[in-house]
């Protein structure tokens, strides 16, 4: 794989368009509001009182979301365009998150939280492996650490999907980066986020997400899109989620 280093990847979000990040929704863009949101929320049950790190928040729109329901949340986030923008959404609409401007594999925080989310963030640092140990890290007892990623079997970019209808995968074992339009994405098995030796393995659950709801069925019905097209439109957005549960271990935590 090629050297790219987190600073690279966080100097290239910084520089995405404020009006980007302004637009990006309030519950996110249309993947999170209607696939990953609603797996998140299941697997969270009632967040009342918990401690929650947004783990790489962007700007901050589940932060938002988890405290309006009840959660004490901190939020995580290295690139300056989007930690801006979230820290000035909670200066002018005060929902009590804590935001911190911190790379995750270099960060570190004693067992504070009841719940670590990392939404669609692993693959795009570099230094994983530091950001999920330090993620790992944080959980109180009996804490969990829920992460999505975009399943890495989906190499190719979506125009590639239209021109073939199929989907291709080559070298699925083999780390690589892929140029996106800001930072890389970095291709990785599966393995590499579930064998990590200091994980925990007993109460680990690996969930696919199906490629749309009904809501975004009915979403796009009413911008004219038939369900076949939907089908096409939205099949190349597969998911994986995944819950840690950390066990209870001798020693203070």
């Amino acid at each position: 794989m090629a050297d790219i280093t987190n600073t690279d990847v966080i100097k290239a979000w910084a520089a995405i368009p404020q009006e980007d990040i302004e637009n990006f929704g309030d519950e996110g863009d249309v993947t999170r509001k209607y696939l990953l949101n609603p797996a998140i929320f299941m697997v969270l049950g009632d967040v009342r009182g918990k401690t929650i790190l947004d783990a790489g928040c962007g700007q901050g729109y589940l932060s938002r979301l988890l405290a309006k329901k009840g959660a004490r949340v901190t939020g995580i986030e290295p690139a300056e365009a989007f930690y801006a923008y979230a820290l000035h959404r909670e200066q002018i609409e005060p929902l009590g998150i804590t935001y911190l401007q911190a790379d995750l594999s270099t960060w570190c925080c004693p067992p504070t939280f009841d719940y670590v989310i990392a939404n669609l963030v692993f693959m795009d640092i570099p230094d994983y492996a530091s950001a999920l140990l330090n993620c790992v890290a944080a959980l109180k007892r009996n804490g969990a650490l829920i992460f999505s990623l975009l399943h890495p079997c989906f190499e190719e970019a979506g125009s590639e999907w239209k021109k073939k209808g199929t989907v291709e995968i080559r070298d699925y074992f083999q780390e690589r980066s892929v140029k996106q339009n800001y930072g890389h994405f970095i291709h990785r098995p599966l393995s590499s986020y579930l064998n990590k030796p200091s994980l925990p393995k007993k109460g680990s659950e690996e969930q696919g997400i199906p490629f749309f709801s009904d809501g975004m069925q009915d979403t796009l019905t009413q911008q004219g899109k038939s369900r076949s097209a939907i089908h096409r439109s939205f099949e190349k957005f597969q998911f994986v989620h995944v819950s840690l549960n950390l066990p209870i271990i001798d020693g203070p935590r």
